[in-house]
C-alpha cells in the first residue's frame, strides 16, 4: 500500500467522510472509495461518520428548502398580483346562481368536513368563517327545512374578545335572534397554549346545534351518497 492509501485509511479512522478526505488530499472521491473498499472500521467510527453524513444531509435539505422556498414565494406573489389585476370579482362570475341541488351538495360537503358526524341525535357545526356559517345556515333553512327556534347557537370566545360584539356579529350573520344563543363558552386554545394573538379571531367561533335524530341520519345518508358517487 502506498503513502496515499495509508493517509486515506488514517483519515477514515479519524472519522472523516469520503468528501472530507477527498478535499483534504485534493483527490477524486472515486479514488477515496477505491482505497476504502473492503476496509472495515470500528463501530464507533462508523457511527460518527454516519452522524456527520446525516447532519450534512440535513443542512443541504435546509439550504434547498430556503433557496427554492424563496423562489416559490416570489412566483406565488406574481400569481396573486396577476389575479389582483384581473379582479377576483370577475372570476367569481364563473359561478352561476346556485340551484337547490347545488346548495344541498355544498352544505352536505361542508358538514362532512366541519360538522360533527359522530353524534347520532343532533347536527353540530362550528367554524370561525362567517361566510361558511352563512352557507350552512342556508343549508339548514332551505334544504333541511329546520324551524328557526330549533337552531341553537353558542359563541366560543377567547380571553380579550368582547362577547357583546361577538354575539351581535354572529346574530347578524345567522339572522338568528339573540334568544337562540346559549351562554358563551370561554376557552384557551390548547394549540396556542394561551399565546393566541389578539384579533386573529375577533369574534371567536360559532357553534350551531340542531337536536333532531331523523335529520342527523338524513345528513349522514347524504354524505354517504356523495362518497359513493365520487
Amino acid at each position: 500500500m502506498n503513502e496515499k492509501g495509508q493517509r486515506i485509511i488514517v483519515l477514515r479512522k479519524r472519522g472523516k467522510t469520503h468528501s472530507e478526505i477527498a478535499k483534504i488530499l485534493k483527490i477524486p472521491k472515486s479514488t477515496v472509495g477505491w482505497w476504502l473498499k473492503g476496509v472495515k472500521m470500528p463501530k464507533a467510527i462508523r457511527k460518527k461518520i454516519l452522524e456527520k453524513s446525516r447532519e450534512k444531509w440535513r443542512k443541504n435539505i435546509q439550504s434547498y428548502n430556503k433557496y427554492y422556498g424563496k423562489i416559490r414565494s416570489q412566483e406565488a406573489a406574481k400569481i396573486r398580483e396577476g389575479y389582483k389585476e384581473q379582479g377576483f370579482q370577475e372570476i367569481s362570475k364563473e359561478i352561476k346562481k346556485l340551484s337547490k341541488r347545488n346548495l344541498k351538495l355544498i352544505g352536505t360537503a361542508l358538514y362532512w368536513a366541519e360538522g360533527n358526524t359522530k353524534n347520532r341525535n343532533r347536527l353540530q357545526f362550528g367554524n370561525s368563517n362567517s361566510l361558511m356559517i352563512g352557507v350552512v345556515m342556508r343549508f339548514f333553512r332551505e334544504i333541511c327545512n329546520i324551524a328557526e327556534d330549533k337552531i341553537k347557537a353558542r359563541v366560543h370566545i377567547y380571553p380579550g374578545i368582547n362577547y357583546r360584539k361577538a354575539l351581535s356579529f354572529w346574530s347578524q350573520i345567522t339572522k338568528l335572534p339573540k334568544s337562540n344563543f346559549y351562554p358563551p363558552q370561554i376557552q384557551v386554545s390548547r394549540a396556542s397554549k394561551g399565546k393566541r394573538l389578539r384579533n386573529t379571531l375577533p369574534y371567536g367561533t360559532l357553534h350551531l346545534t340542531v337536536n333532531n335524530t331523523e335529520l342527523a341520519c338524513r345528513v349522514k345518508g347524504w354524505i354517504q351518497g356523495i362518497s359513493e358517487k365520487i
